[in-house]
C-alpha cells in the first residue's frame, strides 16, 4: 500500500459532496473503486454500497460511512436567503462565513454565502457575538442572490441539503500531516477500499461484506439496516477518532482502538487489535471516549452483531477543518487486513 495513492483517493473523496441524505456524488467514486476489486457490488434499499467476498466462515461486516455533516434548509425567505440548521453534528462556529453550495433535487449546485451580517452595531445579537454569545444556526443565513421563485424552479426548498463549497474542500498536505473538511469519514472509506482490494487477493475463509454506509451522522441508519439484512457475527467500523482532553490520544500514525464509545465494544477483540498492532509494527492507541459514536457502537447497542470493534484514525479539529497523520491511512488498513486474517 502506497501512502501517495491513498492520499490521492482521499483528496478525490474529500472534494465530493455527501451531506446525510444527499450522498449520490460520492457513491459514484466508491462504486467505481469497489468494482475495481472484482468483488460483487450492489446498493441495498438503505442506499448502502456493498462489496461482497463470499466465504463459508464467519459473517464479517467492515463499514465506513459515506455521509458527512452539513446543513438542511428550514425556510426559504422571500428575498432568496435560506435559513438552515445542522444536519448531523455541524456547528455554525466551525464553519463561519464563506462559500457554501446548496444541492438541488437534480443534484446540481446553487452557490451561496453563509452569512452572519455586519458587526458595526451597538445592539442586538451581532453585538453580543463580539463579547458574550456563541455563534448559533439561528444567527446565520445562506445568501443566494436569486429569488425564492427561481430557487423553487431549480429544486431548492425546505429539506434541501447545503454543504461547504467545493473550493474550500481541498486536502491540504503539510509534510506528514493532512487536513481538510470531512476527513470524517473519508479516511475510513480509503481504508475500506484499499483493504477490500488487499483482502480479495488472500481468499480468506470468511463471508466478508465491505460496506459504505448511509446516514451515520444522523443516527447510523444505514449500518442498522445492513446489520438487519446480513446478521453479521462481527461488525467492524472504520472511523476517525477525535483527540479530546479526556483521552491520551496522540496525533500520529498509530491506529486508534475504541474500547468505549456510546457503548463498550468487545474487550477481547480490542485487546487482539492492540496486540496485533505491536506484532505488525504499526502500533495502536487504546481509547475510552467520553462522547463519541460509530456504526459499530450503534450495532452493539441494538444487539445486531455478536461482536463489534472500531478502528480509527487520530484527528484534531473534529467536525471542522480536521487534521490527521497521513501514515494512519496505511497503518489502519494494515491492521484491518491483519485482523481479518486472524478471524478467517
Amino acid at each position: 500500500m502506497l501512502r501517495d495513492e491513498m492520499t490521492a483517493l482521499l483528496a478525490e473523496l474529500v472534494a465530493c459532496h455527501s451531506p446525510s441524505g444527499e450522498e449520490r456524488e460520492i457513491e459514484v467514486v466508491i462504486e467505481r473503486e469497489f468494482r475495481k476489486s472484482g468483488a460483487e457490488v450492489w446498493q441495498d434499499d438503505a442506499t448502502n454500497l456493498v462489496a461482497h467476498i463470499p466465504g463459508k466462515g464467519p459473517k464479517i461486516v467492515i463499514a465506513a460511512h459515506k455521509d458527512e455533516i452539513g446543513m438542511v434548509v428550514t425556510r426559504v425567505r422571500d428575498d432568496g436567503r435560506l435559513e438552515v440548521e445542522n444536519c448531523g453534528g455541524s456547528f455554525a462556529w466551525k464553519y463561519g462565513e464563506g462559500p457554501v453550495e446548496v444541492i438541488a433535487d437534480n443534484g446540481s449546485l446553487v452557490s451561496g454565502i453563509l452569512s452572519v451580517g455586519s458587526i458595526h452595531t451597538n445592539t442586538g445579537p451581532l453585538k453580543e457575538l463580539q463579547t458574550s454569545r456563541a455563534l448559533t444556526w439561528d444567527l446565520l443565513t445562506i445568501f443566494t442572490g436569486i429569488s425564492k421563485t427561481e430557487l423553487e424552479e431549480r429544486g431548492v426548498h425546505v429539506g434541501s441539503r447545503a454543504i461547504i463549497a467545493r473550493e474550500r474542500k481541498v486536502l491540504k498536505i503539510m509534510g506528514d500531516y493532512i487536513a481538510a473538511f470531512a476527513l470524517d469519514d473519508r479516511m475510513g472509506l480509503v481504508s475500506l477500499i484499499f483493504g477490500l482490494k488487499e483482502i480479495v487477493k488472500l481468499k480468506l475463509n470468511a463471508d466478508l461484506f465491505f460496506i459504505a454506509t448511509h446516514g451515520e451522522e444522523i443516527g447510523m441508519n444505514g449500518a442498522m439496516r445492513a446489520a438487519q439484512l446480513i446478521q453479521p457475527d462481527i461488525f467492524i467500523a472504520l472511523d476517525t477518532s477525535p483527540i479530546v482532553r479526556e483521552t491520551p490520544l496522540q496525533l500520529n500514525g498509530q491506529p486508534v482502538i475504541w474500547y468505549r464509545e456510546a457503548t463498550y465494544n468487545d474487550k477481547f477483540e480490542c485487546d487482539k487489535l492492540l496486540h496485533l498492532g505491536k506484532e505488525i509494527g504499526t502500533g495502536a492507541q487504546p481509547c475510552v471516549f467520553p462522547r463519541a459514536g460509530s456504526d459499530a457502537g450503534r450495532i452493539k447497542q441494538a444487539g445486531l452483531a455478536g461482536k463489534t470493534v472500531c478502528i480509527g484514525f487520530a484527528r484534531d479539529n473534529s467536525h471542522g477543518f480536521e487534521i490527521a497523520h497521513a501514515d494512519s491511512l496505511v497503518n489502519v488498513t494494515k491492521l484491518l487486513v491483519a485482523y481479518l486474517k486472524s478471524l478467517a
